[in-house]
């Protein structure tokens, strides 16, 4: 590889990327935590900053902690004057533990006790700064300790699971005490306007499928007496709980029971006769993508096609771009003209920045961690749209143009040899942006520097576009995604961006899976053109299989179409998206190009079965494939030197097959 390409991908590797984004209570700094980029470790452990910036000082970003420990998910003290943080700095890589950060004191301290283990998913101050009420786990007992020690340690299903509780800490004293004492599993909370209540999310059980097979509650403990009522019960899960005035706030799929509709925002009346929760805002024509509180005001953080927009619960729309908007935090001061917005933010040539956002729209870069890239431009975005093959939708994408092949009109100066990154998901959608968690995203750059165009589609299943377009999901594994792929690289190649003989695909997760099939499918669309190398990183092959052995399989079950154990042995939904169902004939008619299957071997979303299988089938048939798996490494990688193999590998197969 030619050392300036490598320095390339090594800058990326290195960004720090901004997370955690937290508004002090008078809207005038903001401290926020960094990750790289696909939240890999650069030596053993991860070590991300605290960093805390003015807002409307330009790059007035600075560091709070060193970066020696995993300083992560900053939160203000409601009188401004302190920050609480999670860390490792009693046992590095393994403890967890909340830390006080006095802004006028040199170092923090421990709140809970440094040397514990278990992971602390949420915690928030009270309104009035006396408590922290955190989620964690239980640690282990000495007996489970001894069990594992001795390897005497045989799994019997549900004996041995551990319920998150939800603690509270008093900030004067010091103490802690548990605040819910029922056999449930709590995974999130939201306190009150005036902190006398807490609003609960618990599951029956810790198992990640709890949600999907009994669904999730809402309570509400009371903080003195420990009275609890029960809210509300719904179908599936719910995230972002929040508590304004009355009214709780949530997200939830469109359709309550089926999680392949898209998310809207949900709100309980706490003062009804009946709890009674009901949509209302957003997933008819766009998706909600997370909530925060502004004083009394409730934020929406909405996808709107290929735009990131925040809005108030009644519709105002405060911020609104056509690039992705990676983190964002809102406090009004007074009212909403005294707004002040922190958001994170990139675009194609300019790495994720902080920026802070008045009323008044006067946008202010605070931070400065993509400064290698200054002045560096790697190609324009068009936003392009086209029709589905069967007339049922319009489609929307992007077409990543680089600089030296870019005209003045926005388009390419000629076809260009181009890749076809598919994304993940299927509900996602990608826009402009510089950070993308998809492992192919990470190579856009070196792909432009390369010359090369990348075609970026948002199929049938995608978010962004309301509960109708998210649900050809269901049951639609293969019937509508794959089609719209064909749909949008014909489009492109009809517009003159890509050339028709010059064609790569690949993607991760879903759209590793979109990849396997796009290699089985290989220009039997009659529009006469092949794909000359497919790429396909944690891929599902078989939906049956996929529905047996994931960690979720009872969601994977929706998109598949099924799940073996409620179907008749003549129902055969499940097969119509599965890639090695249609391998035999494929390969008869002479129609899989090269591939290149990249899978973690401790995959449990996707489990490397699915990968083997696929390689099997091309072993037997004589058929050239590189097949490369990496050890200790699950459906995202963490290890540096395996991403940077990854990327090398990647890289280096698009050369092979595109001129």
């Amino acid at each position: 590889m030619a050392e300036s390409c490598t320095e390339l991908i090594e800058n990326v590797l290195d960004l720090a990327i901004p997370t955690g984004l937290k508004l002090s209570p008078d809207g005038k700094s903001v401290v926020y935590s960094t990750r790289l980029k696909w939240h890999h470790r650069k030596g053993e452990h991860l070590c991300p900053s605290l960093w805390i910036a003015e807002t409307g000082l330009q790059k007035s970003a600075r560091k709070l902690t060193n970066g020696s420990y995993n300083d992560r998910m900053p939160q203000w003290s409601p009188d401004g004057r302190s920050i609480a943080f999670l860390s490792d700095r009693g046992k590095q890589g393994k403890a967890c533990a909340i830390y006080l950060l006095e802004l006028d004191a040199n170092e923090p301290k421990a709140v809970t006790p440094a040397e514990n283990e278990r992971h602390i998913p949420k915690f928030e101050f009270s309104p009035d700064g006396k408590h922290i009420v955190f989620v964690s786990y239980p640690e282990k007992s000495s007996e489970f300790r001894a069990r594992e020690e001795a390897k005497d340690d045989a799994f019997v299903w549900g004996q041995y699971w551990e319920y998150a509780n939800l603690y509270l800490l008093s900030t004067e004293k010091r103490t802690i005490e548990p605040l819910f004492k029922k056999n449930v599993h709590v995974t999130d909370f939201a306190w009150n306007d005036d902190g006398t209540e807490i609003a609960i999310v618990t599951h029956r059980t810790p198992h990640i499928e709890s949600k999907y097979l009994h669904g999730t509650t809402i309570s509400t403990p009371q903080t003195a007496s420990r009275e609890v009522r029960k809210v509300c019960h719904v179908p599936r899960g719910v995230s972002s709980l929040t508590w304004s005035g009355s009214a709780l706030y949530f997200l939830m799929n469109n359709t309550p029971e089926q999680d392949t509709s898209g998310l809207a925002v949900y709100s309980v009346h706490l003062f009804a006769e009946e709890y009674i929760y009901e949509k209302v805002a957003q997933g008819k024509e766009n998706c909600a993508s997370g909530l925060a509180k502004a004083n009394r005001d409730i934020l929406v953080y909405v996808e709107q096609g290929l735009e990131d927009q925040l809005r108030l619960l009644d519709g105002k729309i405060l911020f609104r771009q056509e690039k992705r908007i990676i983190e964002f935090d809102a406090v009004f001061n007074g009212d909403r003209n005294g707004m002040m917005l922190a958001i994170a933010q990139g675009d194609l040539n300019n790495p994720t920045e902080v920026f802070s956002i008045t009323a008044s729209d006067e946008i202010t870069q605070l931070s400065d961690h993509g400064n290698t890239f200054a002045g560096k431009n790697f190609g324009n975005c068009a936003f392009i749209e086209c029709q589905t093959l069967d007339n049922k939708e319009r489609l929307d994408g992007l077409y990543l143009i680089p600089t030296q092949h870019a005209s003045l009109d926005g388009k390419s100066k000629k076809p260009l040899p181009t890749i076809v990154l598919i994304h993940g998901g299927p509900y996602c959608r990608i826009t402009d942006a510089f950070d993308v968690w998809d492992p192919l995203h990470l190579l856009v750059p070196s792909l432009l520097t390369e010359g090369y165009g990348i075609l970026i589609p948002n199929y049938r299943g995608s978010s962004g576009r309301g509960e109708r377009f998210a649900s050809y999901a269901r049951s639609g594994m293969g019937v509508y995604d794959e089609p719209d792929i064909v749909a949008m690289t014909q489009y492109a190649i009809g517009q003159g961006y890509a050339d028709r003989t010059q064609l790569v695909a690949g993607g991760w997760s879903q759209g590793g899976y979109l990849s396997f099939l796009s290699s089985v499918r290989n220009g039997a669309h009659g529009f006469g053109w092949q794909f000359r190398g497919v790429i396909a990183g944690a891929g599902i092959t078989d939906w049956d299989s996929l529905v047996l052995t994931s960690d979720i399989g009872y969601m994977q079950a929706q998109t598949a179409g099924g799940s073996l154990w409620n179907m008749e042995k003549t129902d055969l939904r499940t097969r119509a998206g599965s890639a090695l169902w249609e391998f035999k004939r494929a390969s008869k008619e002479d129609r899989i190009p090269p591939m290149l299957i990249l899978h973690g071997e401790k995959d449990e979303r996707v489990p490397i079965t699915q990968a083997w299988g696929f390689r099997r089938a091309l072993d037997e048939a004589g058929l050239p494939f590189e097949f490369v798996t990496y050890p200790r490494e699950g459906h995202f990688f963490t290890e540096r030197k395996h991403i940077e193999d990854l990327m090398r590998r990647i890289l280096g197969f698009v050369r092979m097959y595109l001129s």
